[in-house]
């Protein structure tokens, strides 16, 4: 479909042929389809100018579909702040963190990861504590400990060592190692003798490499 003066292309298809037009005209339709009245329109948009060479000129298009009515529009709004990993957006994701739809706090809390700051910690693990559905909770967990600090480790050990997720174990393992000394041997004991060989395994790296150092 060829776009003929100011009309906007109507289909998913010619909104998608833009990502290949590095013109100024293009980013101009594109901005222009991100505020149609179509919501699935609108998140083509959006996603065809998180791939586009210049999209970043349309930052401010980004920003302000995270606060779209569509849910659809805000989690692929929230998929190119995790690209870009969009510092500017971090404020705007916090409220996206208790909607009320649970895909659109697992997309809030990737976009969060991406743009993280230590501060984020206690939100991010309450959510990992509290939150209702388990999918939720798991995403914020597996932030966590990608984001995890220093200041925050052992806070997060406590939590994965009785998790019931093998993986959750075998990354408070890996947090051991990485941030502890000897006086997490007693703890890395206990996961040394849990009913999966994975976690016993991470625990005997763990041990090892605190006592290497």
């Amino acid at each position: 479909m060829s776009i003929v003066g100011d009309r906007l292309p109507t289909t998913h298809e010619a909104v998608r042929e833009l990502v290949s037009r590095e013109d100024a005209a293009a980013l101009e339709i594109l901005a222009g389809v991100a505020a149609v009245d179509d919501q699935f329109l609108r998140r083509t948009a959006l996603a065809v100018i998180g791939q586009h060479p210049h999209g970043r000129e349309l930052r401010a298009v980004i920003l302000s579909a995270l606060g779209d009515p569509s849910e659809y529009v805000v989690r692929t709004a929230c998929e190119v702040v995790e690209q870009w990993e969009l510092s500017e957006a971090h404020d705007l994701l916090l409220p996206l963190l208790a909607n009320l739809n649970e895909a659109t706090r697992q997309s809030a809390i990737r976009a969060l990861g991406a743009v993280w700051l230590d501060a984020d910690f206690p939100l991010i693990f309450r959510i990992y504590t509290k939150d209702l559905a388990a999918d939720v909770r798991r995403e914020a967990a597996w932030v966590l400990q990608r984001r995890v600090s220093a200041a925050d480790w052992r806070t997060l050990f406590d939590a994965f060592c009785g998790d019931e997720l093998v993986r959750h174990r075998v990354w408070a393992c890996e947090l051991a190692g990485n941030f502890s000394d000897s006086e997490i041997f007693p703890l890395l004991l206990r996961l040394a003798s849990d009913p999966d060989g994975h976690v016993r395994k991470a625990a005997a790296r763990a041990t090892e490499t605190i006592s290497s150092r």
